[in-house]
């Protein structure tokens, strides 16, 4: 039987305290949200499921009067991780699907719309944070040469936002997986990424940084041997979020000699060996 790796909404503390200073209260609370939107997929078992409740959520939040007095960048942020989150599992539900390539460069395009008409304004971290998670995904749609030059300026990007926000959780949590997935001759560190995901663990403030960073982090410890700490860890993010369907898939992979870091740059290949 396939297992999916997917994500749903429940009602849990928002902490703001994250988010950059120059926010405004709705601006935080819209971001945050969306934050536990995405989360909270974790608990849906089927990849409809995970998008009609992100779906839901967009059409929630737009309704929202927070969501109308926040600023244009928040907004767009919010974009961001929706686009982003329903692309994962559209992804998840078939990696070849043709739908996927024109539903992220919709929103790749409106990144580059978005900073130039914004190009003499400093945008803040979050904003580079959700826009590289899109980035990420158009990768395999743009040409190499563009990619390429993209790939160099997000690791600029990230390590400028660590620079600056040295306890924002999120930004430790991607700046860890550029550096754990890129090769070391392009600047990759898996030694790097492992200092990040501690970093992130330590300063996560939202139940989607603790949850995340705990389960990079859990990965980077089964592939280095350390089986008690990433069952602590695992076992700490089945108490953030009860009855998620996606630590028992990570520890399906583990029994199965397996890291979800591991499977995530070589899925099909896992999935054949395993019968998904």
């Amino acid at each position: 039987m396939k297992r999916t790796i997917t994500f749903i909404f429940i009602t849990l503390t928002i902490i703001f305290s994250a988010l950059s200073k120059d926010f405004s209260g709705a601006d935080k609370s819209i971001i945050n949200k969306t934050l536990q939107a995405r989360l909270n997929t974790r608990l849906y078992e089927a990849c409809d499921d995970a998008i009609k409740s992100l779906n839901d959520f967009k059409s929630k939040i737009e309704a929202d009067s927070e969501y109308t007095s926040a600023g244009e960048e928040a907004k767009f942020i919010v974009q961001n991780m929706l686009v982003l989150e329903i692309y994962n599992y559209m992804y998840q539900k078939d990696m070849n699907s043709k739908e996927l390539k024109p539903y992220i460069l919709a929103q790749y395009n409106q990144i580059e719309s978005f900073q130039k008409a914004h190009q003499s304004e400093e945008l803040s971290s979050w904003f580079y944070l959700s826009s590289g998670d899109v980035i990420n995904s158009s990768m395999q749609f743009i040409p190499q040469a563009t990619a390429i030059k993209l790939g160099l300026q997000e690791k600029t990007d990230y390590d400028s936002v660590v620079s600056k926000d040295p306890e924002l959780a999120f930004g430790r949590i991607n700046r860890a997986l550029w550096y754990y997935f890129a090769p070391a001759i392009g600047g990759g560190s898996k030694s790097v990424a492992k200092a990040d995901f501690e970093k992130a663990v330590e300063a996560a403030e939202t139940p989607y940084e603790k949850f995340y960073s705990r389960i990079y982090l859990s990965q980077v410890y089964y592939d280095e041997g350390n089986t008690a700490d990433c069952k602590r860890l695992l076992d700490e993010c089945d108490k953030i979020l009860p009855s998620n369907v996606y630590t028992p898939f990570i520890r399906f992979l583990n029994d199965n000699k397996y890291s979800l870091l591991f499977y995530t740059n070589n899925r099909d290949k896992v999935e054949k060996k395993l019968g998904l």
